[in-house]
């Protein structure tokens, strides 16, 4: 079992067992997995501007056009939203279908709590480490 599965798989057992529609499993398991992601892309973004600041100026310089000195909100609105959209699409298409959120309940289902929980822990440790690098970044990065 991958995380994949554990990740899906939770989603429907613990619906199942609290008595709501199991189908929402699927949704909540892409945003999950969608804010995995999109936490990642943030840690990337700031490490290569650790690396050298003028590596984002080209991407950033049509946007500060467009957009003036008053970029945050108004990027915000225009780039972030689109983003998140097309990173739950990519989610939902490649991982979140019903077919393999089907077969990763069935896989959760049929693995040992040993495994599920090996396997939802890995998961956890994921999310926790990007989320705790991406605060000591956002820290560090007021100081240098």
């Amino acid at each position: 079992m991958n995380i994949i599965d554990a990740l899906y798989g939770g989603q429907y057992a613990e619906l199942k067992k609290k008595g709501y529609d199991v189908n929402k499993g699927r949704f909540y398991g892409n945003l999950l997995l969608t804010a995995v992601i999109i936490i990642y892309l943030f840690l990337l973004v700031m490490v290569l501007n650790f690396i050298n600041e003028d590596i984002l100026d080209d991407v950033f310089r049509p946007l500060r056009r467009m957009f003036g000195r008053s970029m945050g909100k108004a990027m915000s609105k225009v780039v972030a939203i689109p983003i998140v959209a097309i990173i739950y699409v990519i989610v939902m298409l490649l991982f979140g279908s019903k077919k393999r959120y089907e077969k990763s309940y069935q896989v959760f289902s049929k693995a040992t709590q040993q495994e599920k929980e090996k396997a939802t822990n890995k998961m956890i440790v994921i999310f926790v480490i990007g989320l705790l690098s991406l605060v000591v970044l956002s820290i560090t990065s007021l100081f240098l």
